[in-house]
């Protein structure tokens, strides 16, 4: 696991959310417990913070307050160290003849792109967590690695499969096989 990480808004949300899918949730989980044991730093920059709050009422304030506390993650603002790393990436690509290098997104989301990956690389990071694929592209282009949540590890627990009860029965009475299923993917039936 890289000493610093950053994330993108579609993170942040997920984490947040309580209707994010099990299966994400177990392996964002995992993630922030696993960078917690490794003494690693996930860093929210502040312009995917915005994007955040933009659809979140005072509980996502209040949620935000309660992630500053833990020790693995960083709320980082765009200070000196992002916008020369950002004008790195801008120049780069002017130089190249083609200042959206290639994207066909429009200019103020390849600008807003560039800046959390810019905020990323100003504090070290060597890995962005992100299903955007204008955000992958922008850390690739200056050796970042790049991934989706999906492509998070599951925990071993996460991973393994487990018997559940049966939940319905057949219409001769008896009940229905057991079926083999992974944690998460479906809640445990009622007792």
């Amino acid at each position: 696991m890289p000493k610093v990480i950053v994330v993108d808004a579609n993170f942040i949300v997920a984490y947040c959310s309580s209707t994010t899918p099990p299966d994400d949730r177990a392996r964002i989980n995992y993630f922030i417990e696993r960078a917690e044991k490794a003494k690693s730093k996930v860093v929210f920059p502040m312009v995917c913070i915005a994007e955040f709050l933009v659809g979140a009422e005072l509980a996502g304030i209040e949620f935000l307050k309660t992630l500053e506390k833990k020790a693995c993650i960083v709320m980082a603002d765009f200070n000196m160290a992002a916008a020369y790393e950002l004008a790195q990436i801008d120049r780069a690509a002017i130089g190249a003849g083609d200042k959206k290098d290639e994207s066909e997104e429009n200019w103020q989301k390849i600008k807003t792109d560039r800046q959390l990956v810019a905020t990323g690389k100003s504090l070290g990071a060597k890995l962005i967590i992100s299903n955007d694929r204008g955000v992958r592209n922008n850390a690739l282009r200056i050796g970042m690695e790049a991934m989706r949540i999906q492509e998070l590890e599951l925990s071993e627990n996460d991973r393994q499969m487990h018997l559940v009860e049966p939940i319905k029965t057949l219409p001769n009475g008896k009940p229905v096989p057991l079926k083999v299923v992974r944690l998460g993917s479906r809640p445990a039936p009622k007792v």
